[in-house]
């Protein structure tokens, strides 16, 4: 019998996102549809129970993870007693694989059907995790037409549906790009979601702009900030003499189509940097250990998403020790050439069709209800 729940596990911000985008479209075709679980401000606002916010959930790396390893089990015991007690119709889990492959082990073992939207990217992380997907999850969709091909090459089918960021930002597109005018430099720094990568990240990037600015190479920069994390973080980094740069929280379809260049932690934001091609210097930095462990299981030759999903390097990186002021205002001064700039714009069109046409939500939930009339 039917129970109209979904319990549905989003930890991160871009996470949150893509599940709202699903949700609603969810709730369009079936509007009678009750979901449950882990989100941020795009889920609660459609309506989800949420039981643990993004900002209690968003660990960045080994070490912050061992430190929360029980605050982590009661929220893993907690979801399984409440699957047990209301037999949700299914879980939908959302990227977020360290803590979501566990709880889908959990969520078979008692019969809740379990749908992955938007795959852990075990193509990054070797072969491990390969097994628990075949055993554990029902249904698995994927965002990028090299995952399909993936998981068939291990016996798994796959639902390709496209990426929803092509949803979110089609319509926002400038008609064209931005070209780099003495005077008018714009720099963004996207410093990322969590508290650690704004800690690790953010002072680097504004000694970068303060650099840059000293040079006159930009006449400005925006630290583009999550509202989940307090003001107060972002403003203790800045000086009294950073009057060129703006604190901003703005959805990144009004902020990027103005930036001349981006500095941009690791993740989802530079596929949306890409998008709009906006010339991009990937950074990352993490707690040693974490950093350790992971050259220790990760495959792949780039940790961008921008690369990645290019299949070649668009964006330079600068990874741990590589990311210093120095390096990246060598790298940035490159991409405020005229004619760099524009060169590597129109290189990054590639991430445009590699994202695929829009309507990606829309087949996701397509999929989804699909599965669920079937079970």
């Amino acid at each position: 019998m039917k129970s109209n729940k979904i319990l549905l596990i989003a930890g991160e911000v871009s996470g949150d996102l893509h599940a709202a985008e699903l949700l609603k479209k969810m709730q369009g075709k079936d509007p009678s549809l009750k979901f449950f679980g882990i989100g941020g401000e795009n889920l609660a606002a459609l309506g989800m129970d949420i039981f643990y916010p993004i900002e209690q959930m968003a660990f960045l790396g080994i070490a912050e993870v061992i430190r929360h390893l029980p605050f982590i089990h009661k929220v893993h015991k907690h979801l399984v007693d409440w699957s047990k007690e209301n037999q949700p119709d299914c879980v939908i889990l959302v990227d977020y694989p360290g803590f979501n492959l566990k709880l889908a082990r959990s969520l078979h073992n008692i019969s809740v059907p379990v749908v992955y939207y938007i795959s852990p990217q075990l193509w990054a992380w070797g072969k491990g995790r390969i097994k628990k997907v075949k055993k554990y999850i029902d249904k698995m969709i994927v965002l990028f037409p090299f995952e399909k091909k993936y998981y068939a090459a291990h016996g798994i089918k796959a639902e390709y549906v496209g990426h929803p960021l092509s949803d979110k930002h089609s319509g926002y597109l400038p008609a064209e790009f931005k070209k780099v005018q003495s005077g008018h430099v714009k720099l963004g720094l996207l410093p990322g979601s969590r508290k650690q990568e704004v800690h690790e990240l953010l002072p680097r990037m504004l000694e970068t702009a303060r650099k840059l600015f000293t040079e006159k190479h930009i006449n400005q920069a925006e630290v583009v900030r999550v509202k989940h994390l307090p003001t107060e973080m972002y403003n203790g980094l800045l000086k009294d003499s950073d009057n060129f740069i703006r604190l901003v929280a703005k959805p990144l379809n009004e902020l990027l189509p103005d930036y001349d260049a981006v500095l941009v932690a690791s993740g989802t934001a530079t596929l949306e940097c890409g998008y709009y091609c906006v010339p991009t210097v990937v950074v990352y930095h993490v707690n040693a250990l974490t950093y350790y462990l992971g050259k220790l299981l990760v495959k792949l030759k780039n940790i961008g998403l921008i690369n990645i999903v290019a299949e070649k390097e668009v964006a330079v990186e600068l990874i741990q020790h590589e990311f210093t002021a120095a390096r990246a205002l060598l790298e940035v001064k490159k991409l405020l050439s005229p004619k760099e700039n524009l060169e590597k714009r129109e290189e990054l069109k590639i991430i445009r069709e590699k994202l695929g046409p829009v309507g990606a939500a829309q087949r996701a939930a397509e999929v989804v209800l699909e599965f669920l009339n079937n079970a």
